[in-house]
């Protein structure tokens, strides 16, 4: 094999790779989009979603867990599609399993206790973002959470400040934009 045909072999291995990561430019992009549009609901008819002390909890952890139903019967369709998973798929799927199960306890003791979850979940958030970027090694990714990361520690330092305007920035900076990107870069080949 000469000097072309392993360069090639090496172009084809690594568009392969990024191929792969479609499932999950997609998930980025769809909970990006799914919890922007929740966010500016809320922050819009905060009436409408606060119409009891339990309202806004039921919003937040009823309309998410559609989604992950969806996501999740999505990404194994997807994966049947390609007939088979490679280990780096198989460790994105794991940490943001563990990501989903956070969420859902974060959420229901922030609803059972009656506090905002938001700072929690984007601190849960900003950690897998950074693990994720790192494993795949996608510095936007890795960017997303720091600012997530950031903006955590904001909400905690300015207590005053609208967690959905936060929320908002947040996940366009941390979810949907680095999604935008790695699904950009996938089909650049």
């Amino acid at each position: 094999m000469n000097k072309v045909d392993q360069i090639k072999v090496i172009n084809d291995m690594i568009n392969e790779a990024r191929t792969n990561l479609k499932p999950l430019s997609f998930n980025l992009v769809f909970w990006g989009i799914f919890i922007n549009i929740m966010s500016i609901i809320h922050y819009t008819f905060p009436s409408f979603i606060q119409q009891t002390n339990y309202s806004a909890g039921i919003y937040w952890i009823f309309l998410p867990m559609i989604g992950m139903i969806y996501m999740t019967r999505w990404n194994i369709k997807k994966y049947k599609e390609m007939g088979y998973s490679t280990t780096l798929g198989r460790v994105i799927k794991i940490v943001w399993a563990v990501f989903g199960i956070g969420w859902l306890m974060i959420s229901g003791l922030a609803f059972y206790q009656g506090i905002n979850p938001v700072p929690d979940i984007l601190f849960l958030l900003g950690l897998v973002s950074v693990l994720t970027g790192a494993i795949i090694k996608f510095k936007p990714i890795i960017l997303g959470g720091i600012f997530l990361l950031i903006f955590v520690l904001s909400l905690y330092i300015y207590p005053g400040q609208n967690a959905l305007i936060v929320n908002i920035i947040g996940i366009t900076l941390g979810l949907l934009i680095p999604g935008i990107l790695l699904n950009r870069m996938k089909t650049n080949e």
